[in-house]
This record gives C-alpha cells, sequence and structure tokens, in this order.
C-alpha cells in the first residue's frame, strides 16, 4: 500500500477506463458525435455489418463486407489491394474512433469486432444514412 495512502492522506482514486472502454456512467452520445461517426461511409458499413450480424465479426470478414459494399462487387471481384487498404484503415482509423464512442468493441488481439454499448444509439440515424446507399440493403 502507498504510504500517503496508509496515513490516511489521500483516497484512492477510481480506476479510469480505457479509451477503448467506455464508461457506462458516461452520458449518452451527442447528436454531434453520432453524426461525426456516421460521417465516414466506411464506419456506417461497419456498423450496419455489426448491426446484420448474429454475433461478432472476425475482421477479415467485416473487411470483406466494407471492400464489397464499397466496390458493389462481390469479394472475389475486388481487388486484394483495395481489401489492403480498407483492412487498414479500419484497424488505424475507423474501428479505434468508433470503439472510444463506445460504438463497436474492437478487439486488436483477437481482431474480432462486435457492436459496443452505445450501438443502438446510433441506430436511427445509421438507418436513415443507409438507406440512401443504393450499395447496402438494410
Amino acid at each position: 500500500m502507498r504510504d500517503d495512502l496508509a496515513e490516511g492522506n489521500e483516497t484512492p482514486a477510481s480506476p479510469t477506463p480505457s479509451p477503448r472502454e467506455p464508461s457506462f456512467e458516461a452520458p449518452p452520445l451527442s447528436q454531434d458525435n453520432i453524426f461525426d461517426a456516421l460521417a465516414s461511409k466506411r464506419s456506417r458499413y461497419v456498423l450496419v455489418a455489426l448491426r446484420e450480424a448474429d454475433d461478432s465479426l472476425d475482421l477479415r470478414e467485416l473487411v470483406d463486407t466494407v471492400a464489397a459494399w464499397e466496390t458493389n462487387k462481390p469479394i472475389d471481384l475486388v481487388s486484394e489491394e483495395h481489401c489492403n487498404r480498407v483492412f487498414t484503415s479500419l484497424r488505424h482509423s475507423q474501428l479505434p474512433k468508433l470503439s472510444m464512442m463506445g460504438l463497436v468493441e474492437y478487439d486488436e488481439e483477437d481482431g474480432v469486432v462486435e457492436r459496443g454499448p452505445y450501438a443502438e444509439q446510433a441506430d436511427a440515424y445509421l438507418d436513415i444514412a443507409a438507406s440512401r446507399d443504393e450499395n447496402v440493403e438494410l
């Protein structure tokens, strides 16, 4: 035990959530945050794919789905180069951002992605945005 705590000089701090794990005491997402998350078509595709999945998705499966929707082609006709760009973008940009907002839970170690605790808050807005995209069937 720390000496200053033993002497009663300080109360122990509560643990802070990691940036990838939202605090469940946090207020709901603001409309601006939801719009920010949905501004990227690639992020919208991620959220739609996860909502349609029965369970979590393997990152590779998610990449294939997003790449196919972006190109409006079956995955076997999508170039490996495009899939690699989608993978890099999801791994380094979209998934960390969506995870910090609590819209997805992303386990980098296992390469698994699932809906986050705040995903339902974006669903109504996601429906509107995705309904205007001819590549995604809701």
